[in-house]
């Protein structure tokens, strides 16, 4: 799995006009973003058991269920960037706190 720091590229950009009003910013085919953190996500049903990706480049609102985590999205809809070695060093810039989220 993924890396805190980590380089990903982003692969399925295909979202409902459902999911779209629930995020100030969603990721595009092709564009390379870094992962923040992972948590187990749930998904939008309310079922859990995914993983969860926030990612330094966006950030969107809380949820409106508790115990409101950030709005992120499911890691299977990334892939590692080739050649990239993770280090938290990237995350300098990342406030120290940061809610957890759900996933899309």
């Amino acid at each position: 799995m993924f890396l805190t720091g980590e380089k990903v590229v982003y692969v399925d950009d295909v979202f409902s006009d459902a999911i779209k009003k629930f995020y100030w910013k969603l990721p595009v085919n092709g564009v390379t973003y870094t992962i923040r953190d992972l948590i187990p996500g749930i998904d939008p049903s309310g079922e859990s058991g995914e993983m969860c990706v926030y990612l330094v480049e966006l950030i969107n609102p809380c949820s409106d269920k508790p115990p409101y985590p950030e709005r992120g999205f499911k890691a299977e809809r990334f892939r590692p960037l080739q050649g990239d070695t993770a280090t938290d060093s990237r995350l300098d810039d990342v406030p120290e706190e940061v809610p957890e989220e759900g996933a899309i």
